[in-house]
């Protein structure tokens, strides 16, 4: 399991950017995503990449089931309205800090996971021949 660190200008603009991860980038989202104080965000942020260029108005957490790596492989294709951090176990106290924190955030309100498109005889999409 790996956490996203979302961070943007409002909730719309997460929301969007929650939307392209499950739907573009095709990784799988557990759970609901929370918030976090903006200023939170930009703690990790600094702990993990050093300078904040510019400090973020909203930002929200996102537990996804898919390694880093295949994460940010993914997310690198996609262009969502938002900056993605993604964070593993390999930043210890931070993941850990994150996890144990994550229950009790408030819900991010207004975001719904994409319905998996059906195809013939109501099986997947995929395993009949679609994309």
């Amino acid at each position: 399991m790996t956490i996203l660190l979302i961070r943007g200008d409002s909730y719309e603009k997460l929301k969007n950017a929650l939307a392209d991860v499950d739907r573009h980038a095709e990784l799988t989202i557990i759970g609901k995503p929370k918030i976090i104080v903006p200023e939170a965000a930009d703690e990790i942020l600094t702990h993990i990449l050093g300078d904040v260029k510019k400090p973020c108005k909203k930002a929200c957490l996102a537990k996804i089931a898919e390694k880093a790596p295949k994460a940010i492989d993914r997310i690198r294709k996609i262009h969502p309205p938002a900056h993605i951090v993604v964070i593993s176990e390999r930043y210890g106290d931070i993941y850990y800090k994150l996890l144990d924190d994550f229950p009790k955030l408030p819900v991010l309100k207004g975001y719904y996971k994409s319905k998996k498109k059906k195809g013939v005889n109501n099986e997947p999409f995929e395993k009949c021949g679609g994309r």
